[in-house]
């Protein structure tokens, strides 16, 4: 008996074996195994019916083995007649404005749809009907218009190859193959600064376009395209592909170019910039040096005062300080040159008098004018009278004269 008075207290249940409780364990995993199969079957039932309802064929679905009891059949709900692929819901075609570029983009879109939804269309008139209510814009709509101007769908296109040649005949390109032929063997597809993507990915649709299949002249065609640069590193590369495997080609430029463009980011370096008012002002360091060592006298002489009358000093007016920035006024013939580089003989500028090119008067003359000219010399010499002889020139006067 405590302080706060007698309780009852509960009495502990008895212990239990090992074995005892290696039983009830395997009672109760066995009750759980049998819960859970029993909810299995229960949700293959329900995944059943919800496809039957989705399909829309009863017929398909089938009791399940359970240990629940079976559900009383209820009616099924009125389903749409089966077609293939009818759980499919494919996407329309985009609205079409008559465009010879995108004719034959938006037809693959139109077949690719009829294809995904057998069964749809009653009759081909109900196809041709449905395609013309995507042509809205552009030429397409005139076209839909001329449609209608003959009274009917009917007739318009009796048959679905009649619409078929006419929209073809209409929407498509005169003759796609050549045209992407001809582009191939000119200058038009380079790659011209493009990335390496747009240009692989517009070589390949010209070369569907083109029917190409030789893959030597694929290779090549390729690499007359490509960027110079990217083409001589492909040239010097180890472990070249095959010159006939183009797709393999295109796969190692794909590599070659993202290595390049990797290389270019990585040895690209720049100095940081700062601003100039937000720029550090580093300490330079001064040595102290010692101040020179000047004589002095111990007492300045002291001159004797002189005594004059006062005089007026006029002082010179001050000459206002410039503002930071503005240049000093110089006179400009201050900073010509002291030398003259013209030419003493031409007067020329460009050159000196020993590099003139008319320092040698030169002239180019026939030699019948030679002739001439020395004839002309000759009659003159004739003309002029001789001169007589000067005594100082007599050989005997001077004899004359050393003999005195």
């Amino acid at each position: 008996m405590s302080e706060f008075g007698d309780f009852d207290t509960p009495s502990s249940p008895p212990a239990l074996t090992p074995e005892e409780r290696l039983a009830s364990l395997e009672t109760t995993i066995s009750a759980l195994s049998h819960t859970q199969t029993s909810n299995s079957a229960t949700l293959d039932r329900i995944s059943s019916l919800l496809d039957t309802l989705i399909l829309g064929n009863p017929s398909a679905a089938s009791p399940a083995a359970s240990t629940t009891p079976a559900t009383p059949a209820q009616p099924s709900p009125t389903s749409p007649p089966p077609r293939s692929g009818s759980h499919i819901w494919p996407s329309p075609p985009p609205t079409y404005d008559g465009a010879r570029s995108g004719g034959r983009a938006f037809w693959n879109a139109c077949q690719l749809y009829f294809s995904l939804t057998t069964g749809q269309f009653t009759d081909d008139h109900a196809r041709i009907s449905w395609v013309l209510s995507f042509m809205q814009h552009g030429r397409a709509a005139d076209f839909v218009g001329r449609v209608f101007q003959c009274g009917s769908v009917k007739r318009a296109f009796p048959t679905w190859d009649d619409f078929v040649s006419n929209f073809e005949k209409e929407f498509f390109l005169f003759d796609e193959v050549a045209d992407a032929a001809l582009i191939l063997e000119s200058t038009v597809y380079f790659q011209n600064g493009r990335t390496i993507d747009e240009y692989i990915d517009s070589f390949k649709a010209l070369w569907v376009k083109a029917d190409y299949l030789d893959g030597r002249h694929l290779v090549l065609k390729f690499r007359r395209g490509m960027d110079p640069k990217l083409s001589k590193r492909l040239s010097i590369t180890t472990g070249r592909p095959n010159d006939s495997k183009i797709e393999d080609w295109l796969a190692i430029a794909r590599s070659q170019d993202f290595i390049m463009r990797t290389e270019e980011d990585f040895h690209r370096w720049t100095p940081p910039t700062i601003p100039s008012a937000s720029r550090p002002t580093a300490l330079v360091p001064v040595h102290p040096v010692a101040p020179a060592l000047h004589w002095r006298p111990s007492a300045q002489p002291v001159a004797p005062a002189r005594v004059s009358a006062p005089t007026h000093v006029a002082h010179a007016p001050r000459v206002p300080a410039l503002s930071p920035g503005v240049p000093m006024d110089i006179d400009r013939f201050t900073g010509r040159p002291v030398r003259d580089d013209k030419c003493r003989r031409c007067k020329q500028p460009g050159h000196f008098w020993r590099d003139c090119p008319l320092r040698f008067d030169v002239r180019h003359i026939m030699p019948e004018e030679l002739d001439e000219l020395i004839m002309q010399l000759l009659a003159r010499k004739d003309a002029i009278p001789a001169e007589p002889t000067p005594e100082s020139a007599d050989p005997t006067a001077l004899a004359t004269e050393e003999d005195f």
